[in-house]
């Protein structure tokens, strides 16, 4: 199915239209990481909140590592893999506070695990960062010695925290289709990096993609 979307969004000889979406979506993507360090910007300048503030930091980060992101050696080509990066991005904005009683205790003890997770895992990516598939070095320190997409099963966390605070059922489906939304992304990257044969000896040394011991 994935292939055959391939074929129907980048036949042959369309590459030239192939960069102009590219562009178009990269655009996409740093105006969002723009609006997202602005807005966390004013979520914190009004609640000063220890969570607002990691928000804040780790949407500056992904900012300043999306426009510092090194040249690839390689990437992927295909819309649908682009389209499920961007989505990935933009469902957890979906997510709405809601005004019944939520586990607050709890909840915000996951955002601020999953945030400060999320910044040691962008941390440990550096400028190998990117938002779809793309060989930009293999990067094997820090959290990436755990599992092989710590900065996907961090932001899971953090957004379960968020759904705790406010467990609404349509929070609840929005974090059921990140989960499975991120599970994708990270099985069209390690297809699309396979062919290096660093990242081969990596995914041998590091079994889990996501949880360790279990997935």
């Amino acid at each position: 199915m994935i292939e055959a979307l391939r074929n129907i969004f980048a036949p042959p000889g369309s590459l030239t239209a192939v960069r102009v979406w590219q562009e178009a979506l990269n655009i996409v993507v740093l105006v969002l990481f723009a609006l997202l360090a602005v807005s966390s910007y004013h979520y914190f300048a009004t609640s000063r909140s220890l969570t607002s503030l990691g928000i804040l930091a780790v949407n500056t980060l992904f900012l300043g590592l999306f426009l510092s992101r090194r040249t690839p050696k390689a990437e992927t080509l295909s819309l649908p893999s682009w389209l499920l990066g961007v989505a990935g991005t933009v469902l957890p904005l979906l997510l709405r506070p809601s005004h019944g009683p939520g586990f607050i205790v709890l909840g915000t003890v996951l955002q601020i695990a999953g945030i400060a997770l999320v910044a040691c895992g962008l941390l440990s990516l550096r400028r190998s960062f990117a938002v779809v598939p793309g060989n930009r070095g293999i990067r094997d320190g820090g959290l990436y010695r755990v599992v092989r997409h710590p900065i996907y099963v961090s932001e899971l966390v953090a957004l379960l925290g968020a759904v705790l605070v406010s467990p609404t059922l349509a929070n609840c489906v929005i974090w059921i289709c990140e989960c499975g939304l991120q599970f994708a992304r990270a099985r069209m990257e390690e297809e699309f990096l396979s062919s290096d044969p660093a990242y081969r000896a990596y995914r041998e040394r590091v079994r889990f993609r996501l949880i360790p011991g279990m997935i």
